[in-house]
């Protein structure tokens, strides 16, 4: 006979234990969420600090992060130009085209966490930016800049010369600082002529045995993550 009072008995221990198992995963999918949206703030907000309490020192120092942080960017941007035959104008003109990286994440929001088997959870996420991530790299702001470097080597030609008779330091600072004045007017030529656009990203995140807090560990474009890349 059907003991009915220990059968129902094991059904709800068994009930039990499944909710409490699908509360745990649920939290600690709340926990990823709560990191992983952490972590984008202080992307989109810049904040240095704030950025190394949600990620491993790879990820702060990483390429994702310094897309949108504008010191990062300066070095970037003038690399293989020396800064000290740059103005202070010209400077002030990078750094300020620069700061517009640092305010580019218009929105952002997490539409997906799942945590694996192993331990490690995925964080989706859909960025918003005022303006393309690959502004600086496009087949058209090279183009330009080609054809710039071209038509200005031509128009300076005699002055250029004059310039070197004087010295070549003197002429190197010159066409530096005119140059850089040429690339900026192109690069907010193409930002301003640019819309809004979307990318979807990948955060994995593992989790603190220790403290028990999550932790990004490495951003990956949704299309490289998904295919194994």
């Amino acid at each position: 006979m059907i003991n009915l009072k220990k059968s129902v008995g094991v059904i709800c221990a068994v009930v039990l234990s499944m909710s409490l198992l699908a509360g745990c995963g649920s939290k600690e999918k709340t926990n990823v969420e709560e990191t992983a949206n952490g972590f984008l703030t202080a992307v989109a907000s810049n904040s240095t600090d704030d950025i190394s309490k949600y990620a491993t020192m790879e990820v702060a120092g990483g390429d994702f992060v310094q897309l949108f942080d504008a010191a990062s960017m300066t070095d970037a941007f003038v690399a293989g130009f020396d800064q000290s035959e740059l103005t202070d104008e010209t400077k002030a003109e990078v750094s300020r085209f620069c700061a517009l990286f640092a305010d580019m994440i218009k929105d952002y929001e997490i539409t997906k966490v799942e945590i694996g088997k192993d331990g490690t959870a995925t964080a989706i996420a859909t960025i918003k930016t005022k303006f393309p991530v690959n502004i600086i790299n496009n087949a058209t702001a090279q183009q330009k800049i080609s054809e710039a470097t071209e038509a200005y080597n031509t128009n300076n030609a005699e002055e250029i010369a004059a310039l070197k008779e004087q010295g070549e330091d003197i002429a190197k600072a010159k066409i530096y600082d005119d140059m850089i004045r040429i690339i900026l007017e192109i690069y907010e030529d193409e930002i301003a002529n640019s819309s809004e656009e979307s990318y979807a990203i990948a955060l994995t995140l593992q989790k603190n045995t220790e403290t028990g807090t999550w932790s990004v560990v490495d951003v990956k474009d949704y299309d490289s993550s998904s295919t194994g890349e």
